[in-house]
């Protein structure tokens, strides 16, 4: 046997282990190969598909691209510990150190090179689905499928160069140890494991805090706090793991009535050691299961309330605001009212009159409005109405930060108690006033000789398909005129929609190859414990355990090894979602907890029927070993 061959045999003996890198590794190049398919594609520059979503494309490769390093790189440094006894035979029967560093090297280049094959492959085969579930995301005729030598180009290289420095690393840092450690291996005695009552208090606390900052935040704090609640969670997780999680454990074993209940006496027993064993596995699983729900559900959230979010930040279909004054008027309204009905729409024209008062409050300029009008194109709007008293009127918050410091405000004859709230308000906006205030009817009725602008709301049912009309009309009719202003809904709807989906579109395949890499961090820890469960529970089962509690124990470990991570990377999840929601909500941006349950409950149901999959596997192996 040549020493390539014992390379390859090494790689088919260990397949199972090795499944779940090799099956990671082929996603990890197949998400980089399309993405670089999209991006060399020769339609990409066509006036449908703007350049950004190419841009966007080449940064989530340099995403996957370190991901996939970082990943794949602990994976081998994992599965080298595992192997410390079989190095120690190897190097019982004559093997130096530099032939074993050449059998890694070999070992994960074959491993590498059959990955680019079948993740390129794959690649090919999905590449047409791929460009159609991107036209469907966009909005946009599917490109046409090409031969991608310049894709296939990058992708090789880019996973050779990946593939060859991990080898190099790898071996660069392994630890030298005694022939005797080695043969020992996992079977080398264990101190039982121990917490810091200190750190395991830290844990709690440094969650609680991230926690408290987090829900409690508001508008601007949301994004000044991001960086120290992620910080504070990331260690408070980590002291979870590692700290708290072996503290409780150790505490349940010394409660009699709980250790010495059923099987639980075997699950605690082995438990504590497990989440030793496994705490830096479960702190990683949890990050990177954060990382991907945070950023697919916040993406489908933002795409899924594009058409909420611009309804209410554009509240009319068409909007056309003119003083007095402008001899455009009547042309302009004609042109928009006769390129409605010709494209065969139907539509309301709703009108409010503003008058503009002669002196500034605050450096401002103010137009008032009277309270009828403004419920009537409020109704119109399908938004809120404003009531009263006859010495009130209500200021409108313009933008996200305005504020209102006025509490009096002097129209005409009379001084109005000023009423405001902190919700943004885009239903009437001034040509030659920065600000509007509502005043009851009889104070604006006795207003007279003041500047006015008109504001025409035009409400259309199908306004979605107004797009060319809306096109069309924006460029006879200038955006803004001076003494006119002229705005369509339909376009600013599409764009956000594209930009928003273009995001989507990207982050999804980065967060499922997350999800990926932390599914395949628990099949590779479970899988290597297989020989130590085997003769742990085979020497059980000599003196009376039944195969129902062996169920039952086992189910029990893999429940624990699958949902604790997973179930405190939602918790975080939702937090960061609530605390989202506080900064999206200032800003007119629809809720996202909607979309954001879809996408969390999405993961569980996956990860539940991967969890019951690999349970059923597991047990089978396991009981077919222990009947050897």
């Amino acid at each position: 046997m040549t020493f390539r061959q014992f390379a390859c045999n090494n790689v088919l003996r260990n397949k199972r282990t090795y499944a779940a890198f090799f099956l990671s590794s082929v996603f990890s190049v197949m998400i980089f190969f399309v993405y670089a398919m999209f991006i060399y594609h020769p339609g990409i520059d066509d006036e449908e598909i703007h350049g950004s979503v190419a841009t966007g494309m080449i940064v989530a490769e340099y995403i996957i691209f370190l991901f996939a390093f970082f990943f794949l790189f602990y994976c081998v440094g994992a599965f080298l510990k595992k192997r410390e006894k079989e190095f120690g035979i190897l190097f019982l029967h004559g093997m130096t150190a530099r032939q074993r560093n050449l059998l890694i090297f070999m070992e994960t280049m074959l491993i590498g090179v059959v990955s680019i094959l079948c993740g390129i492959g794959l690649g090919l085969v999905l590449g047409k689905l791929f460009f159609q579930f991107a036209a469907f995301l966009l909005d946009v005729q599917a490109l046409a499928f090409y031969f991608p030598w310049q894709a296939m180009g990058l992708t090789v290289v880019a996973f050779l160069v990946l593939f060859a420095a991990i080898s190099f690393f790898s071996v660069l840092l392994l630890r030298s140890r005694s022939l005797l450690d080695l043969l020992q291996g996992s079977q080398r005695p264990r101190r039982e494991p121990t917490a810091s009552l200190f750190l395991s208090v830290l844990a709690a606390g440094l969650l609680g805090i991230a926690y408290l900052l987090a829900l409690t935040a508001e508008g601007l704090s949301v994004v000044i706090l991001l960086l120290p609640v992620t910080v504070l969670t990331i260690a408070g997780t980590y002291l979870l793991f590692t700290q708290l999680s072996v503290f409780v454990i150790g505490y349940l074993k010394k409660k009699r009535s709980i250790y010495w209940r059923g099987t639980n006496l075997i699950i605690l027993s082995d438990l504590d050691y497990r989440m030793k064993d496994n705490a830096r596995m479960f702190f990683l699983v949890c990050i990177v299961s954060t990382v991907a729900f945070c950023a697919i559900g916040t993406l489908a959230a933002l795409a899924g309330s594009i058409q909420e979010t611009v309804i209410k930040t554009n509240p009319f279909a068409f909007e056309y605001q003119t003083s007095r004054d402008n001899p455009e008027e009547q042309r302009h309204l004609a042109l928009i009212e006769n390129s409605l009905l010709q494209g065969g729409f139907s539509f309301e024209k709703h009108q409010a009159t503003m008058r503009i008062l002669p002196q500034e409050v605050n450096g401002e300029k103010i137009g008032v409005v009277k309270l009828t009008d403004y419920n009537q194109f409020a109704i119109a709007a399908n938004t809120r109405q404003l009531e009263l008293k006859e010495n009130e009127a209500f200021l409108v918050v313009r933008w996200f930060g305005d504020s209102v410091e006025s509490k009096v405000l002097d129209v005409g004859q009379n001084s109005l108690t000023v009423k405001t709230d902190t919700k943004i308000n885009p239903l009437l906006t001034g040509l030659a006033f920065e600000r509007l205030a509502v005043i009851p009817d009889r104070v604006y009725d006795r207003l007279q000789g003041l500047n006015e602008e008109v504001r025409y709301g035009y409400v259309v049912p199908r306004w979605k398909d107004t797009q060319a009309i809306s096109i069309s009309l924006q460029e006879k009719i200038e955006h803004y005129g001076g003494h006119y202003y002229f705005s369509a809904r339909a376009p600013v709807y599409h764009s956000m929609k594209q930009a928003a989906n273009t995001a989507l579109f990207i982050g999804l395949f980065v967060g499922v190859l997350f999800f990926v890499a932390a599914a395949s961090f628990l099949y590779f820890r479970l899988y290597t414990d297989l020989e130590n469960d085997r003769r742990q529970y085979g020497a059980i089962a000599k003196i009376g355990l039944s195969d129902r509690e062996l169920s039952r124990i086992v189910t029990i470990q893999i429940a624990l090894l699958f949902f604790v991570p997973i179930t405190v990377a939602i918790i975080h999840s939702s937090v960061a979602f609530v605390s989202l929601q506080s900064l999206l909500k200032i800003m007119l941006i629809a809720s996202v907890f909607k979309p954001t349950a879809i996408v969390l409950l999405s993961f569980v149901l996956v990860q539940a029927i991967y969890f019951w999959i690999i349970r059923n596997r597991y047990l089978f192996h396991l009981k077919r070993t222990m009947a050897r």
